[in-house]
């Protein structure tokens, strides 16, 4: 793994948090410990004690639209963390994947509030334009650029020229700025549906409240989630707990996971309403 120079080996991440990630982590077998996200933010002393008692190397983060979530933080979390960050020399790692969007243009990023150069910037392309271009940006201190060039190049020689080629004709024509309104529209629309189904059908159970494309429904501890998707899956409605989610030894709350990235407007509701109906017969999905 890739040294940096507060020489701390220990990765924090929040739970839950990007299931490939998790993946990487224990493939790797590199050291993380977690600490918990929910839909109302981040417990801030509990970080601060995280950073104060632990050998945290940084941490990585989803402030905005995070996934599986669906959730932001707030101005005041964000400085928090910055601050803390700051104080007890640990890295930021902001992982921005939906930063394009983005509808709230006084909702600013972690990177832009730096002036101390501990956040590392993570930008996706594949969201705007296809999963295959796998190309996205990383912005870094300036004291780590040199170690980051030799690492990248040692792992893969060089990202492909042909998918940087491809996404430099988009960006140079206008075709990239055009296709990001048209898709982020698209998504946009679909999102406000599934925000007020979840109003109307499901507002006992916390929920992801921001409009955005992927969220949660937070379940009772009592509920079979495998069960509960089982019978969802048998009438078209297919859905994901958040297991994969987690680190192996953190607790994992019952999160039944939303995306209707891919949904016809006109089936967003049913499916919600379903979800719902089928949580009003808790007989067949309760432990």
């Amino acid at each position: 793994m890739m040294p940096f120079p507060n020489n701390r080996s220990t990765i924090l991440v929040e739970q839950p948090s990007y299931h490939l990630y998790m993946d990487l982590l224990k493939t790797f077998r590199l050291p993380a410990i977690g600490i918990q996200r929910t839909a109302k933010g981040i417990d801030l002393n509990r970080l601060e004690q995280i950073f104060h008692e632990e050998d945290i190397k940084f941490f990585y983060t989803m402030p905005r639209f995070h996934n599986p979530l669906g959730s932001s933080l707030n101005k005041e979390e964000k400085s928090a963390i910055l601050q803390l960050a700051q104080k007890y020399d640990v890295y930021i790692v902001e992982d921005d994947y939906l930063a394009d969007f983005e509808y709230n243009s006084k909702n600013d990023l972690l990177f832009a509030e730096d002036i101390h150069e501990c956040v590392i910037y993570l930008k996706s392309f594949s969201k705007i334009m296809f999963p295959g271009l796998r190309v996205g940006i990383a912005v870094l201190p300036n004291e780590l650029n040199s170690t980051f060039q030799q690492f990248k190049m040692t792992t893969d020689i060089d990202s492909s020229m042909i998918s940087q080629a491809a996404l430099n004709l988009y960006l140079k024509s206008g075709m990239y700025t055009h296709y990001k309104t048209k898709v982020s529209d698209t998504y946009h629309a679909r999102a406000e549906i599934m925000q007020q189904s979840l109003q109307v059908h499901l507002s006992m159970y916390e929920h992801s409240s921001e409009i955005v494309m992927h969220g949660h429904i937070l379940l009772p501890k009592q509920v079979n989630i495998k069960s509960l998707i089982h019978h969802l899956h048998e009438q078209y409605i297919y859905l994901d707990s958040a297991e994969r989610n987690y680190l192996d030894d953190f607790y994992n709350e019952r999160i039944l996971k939303l995306n209707v990235s891919k949904v016809d407007e006109h089936q967003i509701d049913k499916g919600i309403k379903k979800i719902a109906d089928a949580l009003k017969n808790p007989k067949n999905y309760f432990l």
